[in-house]
């Protein structure tokens, strides 16, 4: 996965992270590969837990500006990128997937639709793969901008 070479992105994910977090105090430890075109970047600070802890919003916000930082910088570059601290994102897709199954549970069952909660396109993906080889039961994303949705319908 990982190469000793760094692409020119991955250079500079490093150096702005380091960057980012030096002002925390932190030296992050940073893991970057490539999986399915996707720049995954694993970084442990010692102190993972004010990324995701209570909140991930840290750490999303961080994301997001790694996301701006490679375009503005590499503006042909099509390389999506995914921040990870702590293990969230595992944390997150295990989260996800029992939601899914709990939702299509109650679908079945009530033989009615199931609105979860809104959702970044991430999760609402997630919701959906967990979904595709469910029996029964189906689903579709509703609403717009940040009150997007997936909604569970029995089959």
């Amino acid at each position: 996965m990982a190469t000793n070479k760094q692409t020119p992105v991955e250079e500079k994910i490093q150096e702005r992270l380091q960057e980012l977090c030096a002002p925390f105090g932190l030296v992050p430890e940073m893991t970057i590969a490539t999986d399915d075109g996707v720049l995954i970047i694993e970084m442990k600070t010692g102190q993972d837990e004010i990324f995701i802890s209570p909140s991930p919003d840290p750490l999303l916000a961080m994301q997001h500006l790694l996301r701006l930082i490679v375009r503005r910088d590499f503006p042909t570059d099509t390389t999506s990128l995914s921040l990870n601290v702590g293990g969230f994102h595992q944390q997150q897709r295990e989260r996800l997937m029992q939601v899914a199954r709990d939702a299509a549970g109650q679908a079945k069952a009530t033989g009615t639709a199931v609105y979860l909660p809104p959702m970044s396109s991430f999760e609402r993906r997630l919701i959906h793969l967990a979904l595709v080889n469910e029996t029964g039961v189906m689903s579709e994303s509703t609403g717009v901008g940040p009150s997007r949705r997936v909604v569970v319908k029995p089959a």
